[in-house]
């Protein structure tokens, strides 16, 4: 999918409602399997999608090589439109783990393919770039539910 496509689809699920920013997971902190601990920032969730699939997770790792968390938080705006305009998209986390300074996205995609196809996407690419190549990680979570998933590690 072409990057303006995506985003007159984002704009179009805005201004129907369908794109929201829900709150109830900011601020929480998720221990991974590993035992690192990240704090969510921002939720972007699609109320509206076109499968009846339980869908597939996708989770991005990595460090930046530069700037403050500050600037990075808000450049972490910048491709929220591509995101939600991507075939496929149904939610996005965005969090931090302030003590080793690695960021980490957690989406929900209605299919492995969706996942596969948002892997070859220009927002992942620009991503990759600002990050430290060697400190990406991908991990695909197949048949699972985000909220399942963030329930079994959320730290109390």
């Amino acid at each position: 999918m072409t990057v303006p496509l995506s985003i007159i689809k984002a704009i179009f699920k805005v201004v129907t409602f369908k794109l929201r920013f829900p709150r109830h997971y900011c601020n929480k902190t998720i221990k991974m399997d590993d035992g690192s601990e990240f704090r969510i920032f921002r939720h972007m969730h699609l109320t509206a999608h076109d499968s009846d699939s339980t869908g597939s997770i996708f989770i991005v790792h990595f460090k930046f090589k530069r700037f403050s968390h500050k600037t990075n938080v808000r450049l972490s705006r910048i491709p929220i439109l591509m995101i939600a305009g991507f075939p496929g998209f149904r939610d996005k986390l965005w969090m931090i783990d302030h003590d080793t300074d690695y960021w980490q996205g957690i989406y929900q995609f209605a299919s492995g393919e969706a996942i596969d196809g948002y892997r070859q996407s220009f927002v992942l690419h620009i991503m990759n770039k600002r990050a430290q190549s060697d400190s990406i990680t991908y991990q695909i979570i197949r048949n699972q539910e985000i909220d399942n998933y963030l329930e079994a590690r959320f730290v109390t």
